[in-house]
């Protein structure tokens, strides 16, 4: 359990470091496609690094470390973009939601549906990069 809880921690602490990393990075608009790629490629390592320290859950331990970073990130987003300003990775993924021309008709009559609904989108997606970092670190074992 704590050796569990230990890999959650670190999977959680290295893409805490690579977000920091990649809210630097150029450009500083960059596509919505780069942004999904950065997102799911942060997950995966860090879902890696979970499911490799981890001794008799890894996947659950790289789900683990994902869900945690991207309803994290999630709900930043959504209050940075309601309340607040974006900044570094937030501001990345405020440009792609604001550059989705169809979403746009659709935000501007209902915003905390749309911002929430991106922000679900974004904990999948550092879910998803999770558990692909899971499978890659226990096909390496």
């Amino acid at each position: 359990m704590r050796r569990t809880a230990a890999a959650v921690a670190a999977g959680v602490v290295v893409q805490a470091a690579l977000l920091a990393a990649v809210s630097g990075m150029p450009p500083h608009h960059p596509a919505t496609a780069t942004t999904a790629f950065r997102v799911v490629s942060v997950g995966a390592v860090g879902g890696f690094v979970a499911a490799f320290l981890a001794d008799a859950t890894p996947y659950r331990a790289s789900v683990a470390a994902g869900a945690a970073v991207g309803v994290a990130v999630g709900a930043a987003f959504w209050y940075a973009v309601l309340y607040g300003e974006t900044v570094g990775v937030l501001h990345h993924l405020h440009y792609a939601l604001a550059t989705t021309v169809w979403l746009l008709d659709v935000a501007a009559r209902w915003p905390r549906l749309v911002v929430g609904g991106v922000a679900v989108a974004v904990a999948a997606a550092f879910v998803a990069g999770s558990l692909l970092g899971g499978v890659a670190a226990e096909r390496r074992r």
